[in-house]
């Protein structure tokens, strides 16, 4: 059957829009060195650690100054395709970054009644809706998108007064999660732990388990990927 105006889905281009998250140290920012063609948005000064291999040392990083200017270059190397990957290093951080940006701008004006460090709500409104509008440009564009989240781990007492991990999700406001959301297509959580030998094993969990918030819609099987790479799980896409 075929409709006027449609594209069986077989045919449309998928790009990878993805939410990678969890504890420092994991391996997320070699992972998503991995990308094709990608460039850093980078808050946290954590493609430093891209310098080890001379494979990533030519990586475009930048932090930009503000917001408009976050937006701009990003349609640029959209329109331009200029990158196949836009990394954004951390949500998290980006997201108090652009925020303290607001508030020191605000302080400084004349007869400002505003307190250093202290944070209105209009602040985060003004730094959601930027994200929120970014992310909605980025929904259709023809280019991967990362992002890289830290972790919230929630911890309960049983009967016994141990505590144990209850539920481990991507540490973001819930109004930029809502954005978030609508954007990605994988939320993959990392981790890395002791291996029997020297080193470590990395996992990459891309389903739901009792704790870890995962999603998938690219119908991968595998709860978790050991020593994930890129290219393994997404090709050359």
């Amino acid at each position: 059957m075929e409709i006027v105006g449609f594209q069986p889905v077989r045919e449309r281009v998928s790009f990878i829009k993805a939410l990678i998250y969890g504890p420092a140290g994991a391996g997320k920012t070699r992972f998503c060195a991995d990308a094709p063609e990608p460039c850093w948005e980078d808050f946290e000064s954590s493609t430093e650690t891209l310098k080890h291999w001379p494979e990533y040392c030519d990586t475009p990083v930048k932090t930009p100054r503000d917001i408009d200017e976050m937006r701009r270059d990003i349609e640029k190397i959209v329109r331009g395709k200029e990158a196949k990957t836009i990394v954004f290093d951390s949500v998290t951080t980006a997201l108090d970054y652009f925020m303290r940006q607001k508030l020191a701008a605000d302080v400084a004006k004349p007869n400002s009644k505003r307190q250093a460090h202290e944070f209105w709500e209009k602040d985060y409104k003004y730094a959601t809706q930027a994200f929120t509008d970014l992310f909605g440009f980025l929904q259709n564009a023809p280019i991967n998108v990362v992002i890289i989240g830290h972790e919230r781990v929630d911890k309960e007492k049983d009967a016994e007064g141990k505590t144990e991990v209850t539920g481990i999700y991507p540490d973001i406001t819930p109004r930029l999660q809502q954005a978030v959301t609508r954007l990605v297509n994988v939320v993959g959580y990392m981790d890395a732990r002791p291996a029997t030998t020297k080193g470590v094993t990395r996992r990459l969990y891309l389903n739901r388990t009792r704790t870890i918030e995962a999603k998938n819609r690219l119908n991968i099987q595998d709860i978790y990927i050991e020593n994930p790479t890129w290219k393994e799980i997404f090709g050359n896409v």
